[in-house]
């Protein structure tokens, strides 16, 4: 919100006899960005995303949506059902009121998810011991399920198959918005970027894998 639209709220608050000094303090306060810090790019990989929430194929068409406004191709697939976008990768996701997009020349997947009680009830086939370092890193809450379900989701749409969610990644480097895993099936170093946003009821979690090239 803008001065001049404070200045407004302001003028509003006080013909509904609201104090001199209650509206100076309505002023003073700094107006909160919720806009969530969403990459442009990640390791030069185009991404896009925006909330969207509603039915399944409410959601499908948002998806639609968003990649006609940016211009991007209509996603073909693979045998394996892997998405491409021309003779680029891509990946797509959708979930917690959101749905995102990213594409490249390099193995790429994107996930988004709600941090909400399923994830605890499932926990037992998506976590296990090679999970620990991200537990030690973070706490053991329903944020931190989120984290490695997203970071998993990303990496298996990476390569579209082949992914064990309990022993099929090991996490080599963990900070407080990235990682570094390796796909042990295929051999694969990735890097992860995790991004929080707001969804419908909770805390929605956006995780983009890429392939570490070079």
């Amino acid at each position: 919100m803008n001065f001049a639209a404070k200045i407004a709220v302001a003028f509003w608050l006080k013909n509904k006899e609201i104090t001199g000094l209650q509206t100076f303090c309505f002023l003073a306060l700094p107006m909160p960005d919720f806009r969530p810090l969403i990459p442009a790019t990640f390791n030069g990989c185009p991404l896009l995303a925006k909330q969207c929430t509603g039915t399944l194929a409410q959601q499908r068409a948002g998806m639609t949506q968003l990649l006609a406004e940016a211009g991007w191709p209509t996603p073909t697939k693979k045998e394996t059902g892997q998405p491409r976008m021309g003779n680029q990768f891509c990946s797509l996701s959708h979930g917690g009121g959101w749905v995102a997009a990213v594409r490249g020349d390099r193995p790429v997947g994107i996930d988004v998810e709600a941090a909400t009680d399923r994830l605890i009830r499932t926990r037992g086939r998506f976590v296990g011991s090679a999970d620990q370092l991200v537990l030690n890193r973070f706490e053991d809450n329903i944020d931190t399920l989120c984290r490695i379900w997203t970071a998993k989701e990303a990496v298996f749409k990476a390569f579209g198959t082949g992914v064990d969610f309990l022993r099929g990644i090991e996490w080599t480097e963990v900070s407080t918005d990235g990682a570094c895993v390796l796909a042990t099936a295929q051999d694969v170093s990735l890097e992860l970027r995790w991004v929080p946003l707001f969804g419908e009821a909770a805390t929605t979690w956006l995780a983009i894998a890429a392939e570490i090239t070079g």
